[in-house]
């Protein structure tokens, strides 16, 4: 009996692994139909400069060429991100400071932030324990909830990043004041390919969501349109941590 639910459970993970991976593939075809598409009229609008018999037009012919590079660029994206998003991930779990990774976080966004009329406020609690986190991927983790935070607010806005915890878990926050979203979108934020903006792969979220599980953590999120987005990555506290933390309390 136990041998045949665990080739029912083998069968039902390798069907939801195998919906995963077609849904990724089709999302990748739909993503690279444009770039090719445009990269496919450029070079058919150089050919025909380059035939006329009339003399070379240099700043149009720059004009095309810079399209062609920057869709090529978005080409290579799509592919970097569709390899993360399918490959096991190499995390290298190690005891650090969240509060450490969320500074550095604020310090790659602030120059930008500044330059958007965003308001960066970035608050960490006092007695932080440490966690069992991957610093790289954390901070991509970070990266994209912040940046996707900067695209709602293209007027300017508010920006908060904090960092609080207890004996049991960390929680990390990364909230804004933007655009918000809509109610009926919040189930499918972290599917692959599910965007609201014009531009981007469609993975930020799903690649987030996936380093978060890595660390054994859980993603949350609270949105109102007109008024922003907050999410929050709840990491758990390791054993040997709070006990150190519980002892602390007592004495």
């Amino acid at each position: 009996v136990i041998t045949d639910k665990r080739k029912r459970d083998a069968q039902l993970r390798r069907a939801e692994s195998l919906a995963s991976l077609t849904t990724l593939a089709a999302g990748v075809a739909h993503e690279i139909k444009n770039p090719l598409g445009a990269i496919s009229i450029h070079i058919q609008l150089l050919q025909k400069a380059l035939k006329a018999k009339k003399p070379v037009d240099k700043e149009n012919m720059d004009h095309h060429l810079k399209i062609v590079t920057e869709e090529i660029d978005r080409l290579n994206k799509i592919v970097v991100d569709f390899l993360f998003a399918v490959r096991p991930m190499d995390v290298e779990l190690r005891e650090g400071d969240p509060g450490q990774v969320v500074r550095e976080v604020a310090e790659l966004l602030r120059f930008e932030a500044e330059g958007q009329g965003v308001k960066l406020d970035v608050k960490i609690g006092e007695s932080i324990p440490r966690v069992l986190i991957d610093k790289r991927y954390l901070k991509q983790a970070l990266l994209n909830l912040a940046k996707n935070a900067l695209a709602a607010m293209p007027k300017g806005g508010s920006l908060a990043l904090a960092v609080e915890g207890d004996e049991q878990e960390v929680r990390i926050t990364v909230a804004d004041t933007g655009t918000g979203i809509p109610e009926e979108d919040l189930p499918k934020i972290f599917e692959p390919y599910f965007t609201t903006k014009d531009s981007g792969t469609g993975l930020g979220l799903t690649i987030t969501f996936k380093i978060v599980k890595e660390h054994q953590g859980e993603i949350a999120v609270n949105s109102k349109v007109g008024e922003g987005s907050s999410f929050t990555i709840s990491l758990p506290v390791p054993q040997k941590e709070r006990r150190l933390l519980t002892w602390s309390d007592e004495s």
